[in-house]
C-alpha cells in the first residue's frame, strides 16, 4: 500500500545482515571461513559438532587462532554433549500439550 514507507524500513544494499546464506556447511567455500576467521579481532567462537572440518582446510589454523589469542582476541570452541538433553534432536511439534 505505502511502498515508500516500506522501503524506508527495510535495510537494503551491501550492508544488510545476511550476506549470503548456504545450505549447508559445506557448500560454503573455504575462502569464506578464512576470510571470516582472518577479519576477526575481537572474538572467534566456534560452535557445534563438526568444526574438525576447520582443522582440515586450514593447515595453519592452530598459528593463526593463537595469533589472534596472543593479540588480545577470545577464541572458544563450544561442544555439545551428544546425549545430553539440550542437544539431542528435536521431536516433531504437534501443537501444546
Amino acid at each position: 500500500m505505502w511502498p515508500n514507507a516500506a522501503k524506508a524500513v527495510l535495510k537494503t544494499g551491501p550492508d544488510r545482515e545476511v550476506v549470503s546464506v548456504y545450505p549447508y556447511r559445506s557448500a560454503c567455500p573455504s575462502s569464506v571461513w578464512r576470510q571470516l576467521i582472518t577479519d576477526a579481532g575481537t572474538e572467534l567462537t566456534f560452535a557445534g559438532y563438526t568444526n574438525y572440518f576447520l582443522w582440515l582446510d586450514h593447515a595453519n589454523l592452530a598459528a593463526v587462532l593463537r595469533r589472534k589469542a596472543r593479540s588480545g582476541a577470545s577464541v572458544r570452541f563450544l561442544l555439545g554433549v551428544p546425549d545430553a538433553e539440550v542437544t539431542r534432536p528435536a521431536r516433531a511439534w504437534n501443537g501444546p500439550p
